[in-house]
């Protein structure tokens, strides 16, 4: 009998870096397996950093209003079920391989599907059958040419922080990668954007006149007052739907809030802030939002960053910065091979005052070698770094070696942080 253990597998055995299908090819099979988009009120959220961030902040916050919200993001930290989740709770295994059984059947007769293509037609199968209200759909890889954009018509498009990265497919510049990202536009929806980068605003507020939509860009002219506290971050909103109020946001990253107001103009737009029932819900939504290994605290004084690009080393040396410690900061770090390496270790080298740097190899066939990693680290930081090949072996390493008023940070790579937080819940589980 065919299980879920072996649709897992066969969809691992699908090169994950497969040249991407057309979004015509994804579209076809959204047709065969019933155009399950049609009907649905679906949110699409694209950008180079944030947007599963701001998934999460839109799905709780609908969550908390009452309704029914299905969610796709990636990649997945340990379970593939976790890139499909109802209410924020992952798919079950039963219906993960239901879904599985019926996009292979549905599909036989329309060539090579790749890795992201297959979970997402099984995502979108199984919101078809669930009774939503509403679909929250990420992003995998840029944005015109993504396979999500096959959907047709979006109730509301949210385009997150733009930085370089993927340059080798969506371009070389800040405007060449917003015009990428705001492919996702469509007529007649909403368009709510981070407009900290005032050459990523134009591209995709020009993308957006094009249709007529009406167009929302946030910034961090949007609150003050920022108080980190008990491991909550507070802001005084200015503008939008939520001005003049208090929100908590359930992180430390203070880059969290601009992501949690651009989730909060998405509601905006939809006409889902209007009553003060709704703007408390909203509140209590974000406090309620939970994203794994997003500067996510998983033991006393230990935590996870999934940052693992320039952009998003850049806001986790920032983070790391506002925290404070009593003892020494110590980075367990690694990297994959398509990633500007220089630029993230100039950001950790250059402004983060880390007591020490253990690196670690990522096992699989991106992995870049802890002697590559090591050399670009010392070219910017004048502290200890060591080597310390294996995941599992340099976090126990780490762990045996850190004093109880130090903090240690893991980030680099989202490979390494579903490492770390994979083997963490097996520690548990044989507890």
């Amino acid at each position: 009998m065919f299980t879920y253990e072996d649709a897992v597998k066969a969809i691992d055995e699908i090169p994950k870096f497969l040249e991407a299908p057309s979004v015509e090819h994804t579209r076809a099979v959204l047709d065969a397996i019933g155009s399950p988009d049609e009907g649905m009120k679906i949110i699409h959220v694209a950008g180079t950093n944030g947007k599963g961030s701001v998934c999460a902040f839109v799905s709780s916050m609908l969550s908390a209003q009452g309704m029914r919200v299905g969610t796709f993001t990636s990649p997945h930290l340990i379970s593939m079920n976790e890139r499909i989740k109802i209410n924020n709770v992952p798919v079950s295994d039963e219906e993960f391989l239901r879904a599985y059984l019926h996009v292979k059947e549905s599909c036989r007769d329309l060539g090579a599907m790749n890795y992201f293509e297959y979970l997402f037609a099984m995502g979108m199968d199984i919101f078809s059958k669930a009774d939503l209200d509403y679909v929250v759909l990420e992003v995998g890889l840029g944005g015109r040419m993504d396979g999500t954009n096959a959907i047709k018509a979006p109730v509301c498009c949210a385009i997150t922080s733009i930085s370089l990265d993927h340059v080798e497919v969506l371009g070389n510049t800040i405007p060449e990668i917003a015009a990428a990202k705001a492919g996702i536009i469509k007529p007649g929806a909403g368009v709510v954007y981070d407009g900290t980068r005032p050459e990523a605003s134009e591209v995709i507020c020009r993308e957006a006149a094009l249709y007529g939509n009406h167009t929302l860009g946030v910034d961090t002219s949007w609150y003050d007052h920022t108080v980190l506290e008990g491991g909550n971050l507070s802001i005084d909103v200015k503008k939008g739907a939520l001005a003049g109020s208090t929100l908590h946001i359930p992180f430390i990253a203070e880059y969290q809030a601009v992501n949690a107001l651009v989730a909060v103009s998405v509601m905006e737009m939809m006409g889902l802030l209007e009553t003060e029932e709704q703007k408390a819900n909203a509140r209590a939504g974000i406090m309620m939002t939970r994203w794994p290994g997003r500067m996510q605290q998983v033991l006393p004084g230990v935590y996870i960053d999934g940052a693992h690009n320039e952009d998003g080393i850049g806001r986790f040396v920032q983070a790391v910065q506002a925290v404070e410690c009593r003892g020494r900061k110590i980075l367990l770090f690694s990297a994959v091979k398509e990633k500007d390496v220089d630029l993230m270790a100039r950001h950790i080298g250059r402004e983060a005052d880390f007591s020490r740097i253990m690196i670690t190899e990522i096992e699989n066939s991106r992995q870049l070698g802890c002697e590559v990693l090591a050399d670009r680290l010392k070219h910017y930081y004048d502290g200890p770094v060591e080597i310390c090949p294996g995941i599992c072996r340099a976090f126990k390493q780490a762990m045996a070696e850190k004093q109880e008023d130090d903090i240690l940070f893991i980030a680099g790579s989202l490979y390494l942080a579903g490492s770390v937080m994979e083997f963490l819940q097996t520690q548990e589980k044989e507890a």
